[in-house]
């Protein structure tokens, strides 16, 4: 097939990542990155001196997968280990920022989670220090893991192993994957042939060119122009059992290899790449297509445009899919799906719809909890906006402080919303009986009131949810302490002190 970006769906397979439930299995870990600048070397040392460090952490390895997976639109959950430490407090404090449920992580007291630290200075990396425990994790925390293996497996549309040989992928978690009979389990792995795969469990393997030598026990050629991955793809795939092998090659791209033989899909370049995380990046975009029901080939070539904006900027950070979609002509795949052919797509399989609906001025991080928990219940989410008229009927004079055109488009970027759909009325009540959900959930602000739309949710078979609120996230009263600020900083004459930021 070709690796043009012409080939025909790929967008609607972007669009298609929205909401997919995914398991990752693997060794999370936290990236710290100080970076400074360095103008002189030290007078005692033959050693640069850093000064002005800034000091950044997100989530690595697994857990940079995961969050990958979310950042596409995916439904995450991490199935791992770390310790009950402060850095394993912070490393899942950042995943449930990004909405990656991280319920079935097992804290274990005594163990120290993985931190990799690098110093940067003026984009150079100086030094890493690596610390935390790798080691084993003990019989009773295995048989654990591998029960909830097998219980999370269920729900997962795409499984996803990212194995850094860190203690949480024993055999017996690899057996109990394999057990399942998943139909999409990708594993991407530091020492490929570490551990036994029954034949056929796994959909796609995805080293990078230098552990696919390594696994094979050959003399290591870096420069991936130089190897046959071919070759070396062929007998990784015969080793491990694998539907598909995708061998990346750096800038030079991926050679998929699969039973229809050999296909090399060229690369991007880019300038002064920092490939921290690609891989990541790479097998996220790359599993949620092959999810999608994309041949190998096509989730490469996916994989291969996410993977080339992750190295184009510093650090470990996730690539989202509207700038992934941004990569791809706007033709490709058509237009999106309608509300009408989603809700029938969706009705049509015995799924449920959920609905809320708002203003949404401001947006904060308490409508984002609330959407993200909407979400969860159901299996496609269409959120109602009040219309700027709309809003300021219901809200009073000086609302919405945001336009509607604004407030539709950030909801959009969200990855837990699937539809966002205007509404003139002071209610939602027209646009419920188009949509017919199954569950109509609102914040906890509205706990014990009776809602002028709940008949109509249940005449029409559904049912009320009302979720908690986040303490101290209100957009009315952020709004108003701005209006307090506004006017403490005036002059006499009423006019905002021009200085003022």
């Amino acid at each position: 097939m070709s690796s043009s970006l012409q080939d025909p769906g790929l967008a609607a397979l972007v669009r298609g990542f929205k909401g997919r439930r995914c398991l990752v299995v693997g060794d999370v870990m936290l990236d710290v990155f100080e970076r400074g600048r360095a103008a002189r070397l030290a007078p005692d040392a033959p050693a640069p001196v850093v000064t002005d460090v800034r000091t950044t952490s997100s989530p690595g390895g697994a857990a940079n997968v995961a969050a990958n997976l979310a950042s596409l639109g995916a439904e995450v959950t991490v199935l791992s280990v770390v310790g009950d430490d402060p850095a394993g407090a912070e490393l899942l404090g950042e995943l449930e920022e990004m909405g990656v449920r991280t319920g079935c992580v097992l804290r274990v007291p005594g163990r120290a989670t993985v931190v990799k630290r690098r110093l940067v200075a003026d984009g150079a990396i100086l030094a890493r220090v690596d610390s935390g425990d790798k080691g084993p994790i003990g019989d009773a925390t295995e048989e654990e893991l591998a029960e909830k293996a097998k219980a999370l497996v269920v729900e997962a549309g795409v499984v996803v192993v990212s194995d850094y040989s860190g203690g949480t992928l024993t055999q017996r978690v690899a057996d109990v994957l394999g057990e399942t009979g998943h139909g999409c389990v990708v594993l991407d792995s530091k020492d490929l042939l570490r551990l036994r795969w029954r034949e056929g469990a796994l959909a796609a393997a995805t080293p990078n060119h230098l552990e696919a030598q390594e696994a094979l026990g050959l003399d290591v050629e870096r420069d991936p122009g130089r190897v046959d991955a071919g070759t070396v793809g062929k007998a990784l795939r015969r080793e491990t059992g694998a539907g598909a092998l995708a061998v990346t090659l750096a800038e030079e791209g991926v050679a998929v290899v699969d039973e229809s033989g050999v296909a090399l899909i060229g690369g991007r370049r880019v300038a002064d790449p920092d490939v921290n995380g690609a891989g990541d990046t790479f097998l996220a975009a790359f599993a949620l297509s092959l999810g999608g029901g994309a041949r190998p080939q096509v989730a490469a070539r996916l994989g291969i445009e996410a993977a080339s904006l992750a190295v184009a900027r510093p650090g470990t950070a996730p690539v989202g899919v509207r700038e992934l979609l941004q990569r791809l002509p706007e033709e490709d795949g058509g237009p999106e799906r309608s509300l009408e052919e989603d809700l029938e797509r969706v009705r049509g399989s015995g799924r449920k719809v959920v609905f809320t609906n708002g203003c949404f001025d401001l947006l904060h991080r308490g409508h984002l909890s609330l959407l993200r928990e909407a979400r969860t219940l159901g299996d496609m989410l269409v959120v109602g906006v009040n219309t700027d008229a709309s809003a300021r009927r219901v809200k009073g004079a000086g609302r919405p402080v945001t336009s509607q055109e604004d407030r539709v488009e950030l909801l959009e970027a969200l990855p837990c919303v699937d539809h966002v759909v205007l509404f003139e009325e002071d209610t939602p009540e027209a646009l419920i009986r188009h949509i017919k959900p199954d569950l109509h959930v609102k914040g906890g602000d509205h706990a014990g009131d009776r809602l002028a739309e709940e008949s109509v949710v249940r005449e029409l078979g559904g049912e009320v949810v009302v979720l908690p609120l986040l303490p101290g996230r209100s957009a009315s009263a952020t709004i108003e302490q701005i209006r307090s600020a506004d006017g403490a900083n005036t002059n006499g004459s009423g006019k905002a002190v021009e200085a003022r930021l």
